[in-house]
């Protein structure tokens, strides 16, 4: 079984608002920047794929957290292999 962490990212770009949210909207989180003029900040959520499927809604639920982080991912790979969860 292979546990990986995929930390957040974020990139800024250029273009109108209709255009932005048509090509990044499914998987970005889209934040204006500036006053209008044209500039984003996208940042995608950090996620924890288990054999290639996200486990991040589960984990976040299990341990009552709202942020993913590479500790916490730590902290189930460990009880994942301590038995303490099964999967």
């Amino acid at each position: 079984m292979q546990i990986v962490y995929i930390p957040s990212e974020s990139m800024s770009v250029q273009g109108k608002k209709d255009e932005i949210y048509k090509r990044y909207g499914k998987d970005w989180n889209i934040r204006e920047q500036g006053g209008g003029n044209g500039n984003w900040l996208l940042t995608g959520k950090s996620d924890v794929l288990v054999d290639g499927k996200s486990y991040r809604t589960f984990v976040l639920e299990h341990y009552g957290k709202s942020k993913l982080t590479a500790k916490l991912v730590d902290k189930f790979r460990e009880d994942v292999a301590n038995g303490k969860i099964k999967l």
